[in-house]
């Protein structure tokens, strides 16, 4: 009866709260969003919220140690748009809480001076199609050490920001310019968004070069259709729509253009147009019949092996253009000297996901290729070959092409994080709760307890019940339990006899000390907590209380029922030993040493099968006759 109501107790704590939630494994429920656009879960020792991931498919092949996973959660259902971090299994690592910088995108790791940095944009992203705002560095610590600024009136464009090796960034930016909008149908002296980019002295924030797409582009080379707009400089037409910029070794620029469907290769003197692949003036002549410059509406071009080979994120689709069966990573393989491109690998999400915008490819340090699908909360590892390893989504499948949730771009980094706050600990119950916000390095948490700390120089506890107290003392901390640390949040638990104070400390996976938690009280005294079968509950949790308040009532009335059965049989067996003495008092006149001895034997018999007190009196009282 009592493990049972032991394993009640267990069952009713488990329900209290309990630390990361698993995530769905290829729930079909999930995508058809029965859980909600973007199911997330809550923890106990921070106001921290953490996407619910669907994993569809996964890989050891996928499990880079040290690398985590990069993107910028937004859209309707998200309740704070922050930059995040999530390990390999979808458990949150890092968010940004509590400090508003807008909406939040591309966020990454980038090197300047030896150290790495998290770098993201920040700002207003409801500007034509793109954003204003600007650019944040953050350190290991996670503080925040550099805010910089496009150089110019207009503020710094969303779509890119990305560092050279020689200690300069590159920023898009949006700036307003007169252009001929006629071919399209609109005004001759049209205004539209000059899709452009800076290179800045990253020390100085000096500009170093910019480029702009109307010296170099036309209207006639848009495919974005016309619905109005271009004729003030307060309503700009966008007709080019920059969204990536990457500098070769050359000292060039490699620049990709959404309404234009065009990859160009820029001068990085002249700013000149060297070639271009794909659109409507494309140089390259297509050895894979059309498919390796098709690409439509797409993002994030970058070179790779001495820049014959090209990547870019194939969206296929603008809103209410969906002009392709799906989206795609595309590997080009391109000779500039014959002017050919080949489409060397495709690399297509398994449920072969059409994204209208947005979107991104990372080519990792060992072959494996990340695509994240933009305004399509999925990203999937592909292996070299373009064989899908791991696959996640992030929001429900059913909330796709909604902008409900979406992330510009996904990356994938080695990452280093050591907070320079202290652990988050609560205790609630018999449970000791704890996270550290951004920590890398955590192998194992240790629940501590003692008597007494110092909190600010002060002494608190029972301080006098320290052996050898002679008014001052430093802590003196013992283990309670050590676990091995699984997502992000941990719960630890202790018993009764735990000492008044507990505190978690982390451990790394050499066993160093990384920090300890601030000291949290076990006892919330009689007036706010009980403690049942073991374990501590406090008031606040009064739906388990109840339960064990009445399954303890239930359990005293039956030990009672039972109690009062073996009394009452007690009672007759009284009376028939009673009844017993009497009838061998009638037949016995004198007793003989060796009587007695049979007597005694028999009365002992009689006590160890329950009687007690009567007997012992009655013995007396024959003998005596």
């Amino acid at each position: 009866m009592f493990s049972m109501f032991s394993l009640l107790s267990l069952l009713a704590l488990s329900i209290l709260g309990q630390a990361d939630l698993i995530p769905f494994i290829a729930d079909k429920g999930y995508d058809a969003g029965e859980y909600g656009a973007y199911p997330m879960q809550e923890f106990k020792s921070t106001r921290i919220r953490a996407p619910r991931v669907n994993i569809m498919a996964s890989s050891p092949r996928c499990d880079d140690d040290g690398q985590y996973i990069f993107l910028n959660p937004r859209g309707r259902a998200v309740p704070e748009a922050n930059p995040m971090i999530l390990d390999s299994a979808g458990n949150l690592v890092w968010t940004l809480d509590g400090k508003n910088h807008g909406e939040t995108y591309n966020l990454g790791v980038q090197e300047y001076k030896g150290e790495q940095y998290l770098t993201f944009w920040g700002g207003n992203d409801a500007v034509g199609g793109h954003g204003q705002g600007k650019y944040y560095m953050f350190d290991s610590h996670y503080n925040q050490i550099r805010e910089l600024s496009s150089v110019g009136s207009i503020d710094g464009d969303l779509h890119e920001f990305y560092f050279t090796d020689n200690g300069t960034a590159i920023l898009s930016v949006y700036e307003i310019s007169q252009l001929d909008l006629s071919p399209l149908g609109g005004p001759e002296n049209g205004w539209v968004w000059d899709g452009s980019f800076q290179e800045i002295d990253l020390e100085t924030g000096e500009l170093l070069f910019q480029w702009k797409s109307s010296s170099h582009y036309t209207a006639e080379d848009c495919y974005h259709k016309y619905t109005g707009g271009g004729t003030s400089p307060s309503g700009p037409f966008d007709y080019y729509h920059i969204n990536s910029v990457k500098k070769d070794e050359k000292g060039n620029y490699l620049v990709s253009a959404r309404y234009t469907h065009t990859i160009t290769y820029i001068d990085g003197r002249s700013g000149e147009v060297l070639w271009q692949l794909g659109g409507k003036r494309n140089n390259f002549t297509d050895l894979s019949e059309g498919r390796a410059t098709d690409f439509r509406w797409q993002h994030d071009a970058q070179f790779h092996e001495d820049g014959t080979v090209i990547t870019v994120f194939d969206n296929g689709a603008e809103a209410g253009l969906f002009e392709s069966e799906f989206s795609r990573g595309m590997r080009i393989r391109i000779d500039t000297d014959a002017m050919t491109a080949q489409l060397d690998t495709e690399y297509v999400n398994p449920q072969h996901t059409l994204s209208s915008s947005q979107g991104s490819m990372q080519v990792m340090e060992n072959g494996n290729v990340l695509v994240g699908f933009g305004y399509d909360a999925v990203y999937t590892e592909f292996s070299p070959n373009g064989v899908a390893l791991c696959d996640v989504h992030f929001a429900a499948q059913s909330s796709w092409e909604t902008g409900d949730v979406q992330s510009y771009r996904v990356h994938k980094h080695a990452w280093v994080g050591r907070p320079a706050s202290k652990p988050d600990l609560v205790v609630e119950g018999s449970s000791a709760y704890v996270s550290w916000n951004g920590a890398t390095e955590v192998h194992r948490w240790v629940l501590e307890e003692s008597d007494y700390v110092q909190i600010d120089g002060a002494l608190a506890g029972d301080a006098a019940s320290v052996k050898g107290f002679e008014g001052e003392v430093g802590e003196a901390w013992y283990p309670v339990q050590t676990v091995e640390k699984v997502g992000f949040e941990t719960e630890l638990r202790f018993g009764v006899e735990v000492k008044k104070y507990v505190r978690v400390v982390a451990l790394d996976k050499d066993g160093r000390v990384l920090a300890a938690s601030m000291p949290g009280t076990t006892r919330l005294d009689v007036d706010v907590a009980g403690i049942y079968f073991g374990f501590r509950i406090q008031d606040s949790d009064s739906t388990p209380l109840v339960i064990l308040i009445c399954l303890g009532t239930l359990a005293t009335a039956i030990l009672g029922v039972v109690y009062a059965g073996l009394a009452y049989r007690r009672k007759l067996d009284r009376v028939a030993y009673q009844k017993l003495l009497a009838d061998e008092a009638d037949d016995v006149v004198e007793v003989g040493d060796e009587e007695q001895r049979l007597l005694d034997r028999r009365l002992y018999a009689v006590e160890e099968g329950g009687l007690s007190g009567d007997g012992s009196g009655a013995q007396r009282g024959f003998a005596a006759r």
